[in-house]
C-alpha cells in the first residue's frame, strides 16, 4: 500500500510500529470498549490490521512525524462492490476539516483500487458529528438497526 494525499493531509498506511500510538488513539475511545481483556498495544494493532482492507495512519501533510488519527477501508463486498469506510481522529484534531478530507481521499481510493461502486458508513445512531460529516460528503441513511445507523453513497 502506498501513501495518499491532498494539500492538507497524508495517510500512511499504519504499521506494528505505530501501535503504540495507534492505542493510544482508541483509548480515547474507551467508552466503546475496543479492546480485548489485557490485550497490548502490539496485539490490539494487529488485530484490527487483519480485520481491514487496508488501514492508514491520518497525519497532517506538513506535520509528517505526528499521527492525528486513523482510517479505514473494510468488510470488502467484491459481489456487489460495496466497502465500508470509517475512522477516527484524537479529540485534539476534531471539527477541523480534517476528516471530511481524509474520507474523500480514502473514497476515492476505493473507487480506483477496489472499483467499488458504493461505500458504507456505520455509526451509533447518536454520533451525531460523525452522522454530518458523512451527508455532507453525499452519503443518505438506509437503515437503523438498534442504536446502528448505517448510511452509504454511490460512487
Amino acid at each position: 500500500m502506498m501513501d495518499l494525499k491532498n494539500d492538507t493531509i497524508l495517510l500512511h498506511p499504519l504499521t506494528e510500529k505505530d501501535a503504540a500510538v495507534y492505542y493510544q488513539l482508541y483509548c480515547e475511545r474507551a467508552d466503546e470498549q475496543p479492546f480485548l481483556p489485557d490485550e497490548t498495544p502490539w496485539a490490539f494493532t494487529t488485530r484490527i490490521l487483519n480485520l481491514c482492507n487496508c488501514l492508514f495512519t491520518i497525519r497532517l501533510r506538513d506535520r509528517p512525524e505526528i499521527i492525528i488519527g486513523d482510517c479505514a477501508l473494510h468488510d470488502w463486498n467484491q459481489k456487489n462492490k460495496e466497502i465500508e469506510i470509517g475512522g477516527s481522529l484524537f479529540k485534539a484534531y476534531q471539527g477541523k476539516g480534517y476528516m471530511q478530507s481524509t474520507f474523500t481521499l480514502l473514497m476515492e481510493y476505493a473507487g480506483k483500487h477496489y472499483q467499488a461502486k458504493k461505500i458504507i458508513g456505520k455509526t451509533q445512531a447518536d454520533n451525531n458529528h460523525a452522522i454530518r460529516l458523512v451527508e455532507k460528503l453525499g452519503f443518505q441513511k438506509e437503515k437503523e438497526e438498534g442504536n446502528v445507523v448505517m448510511l452509504s453513497k454511490a460512487l
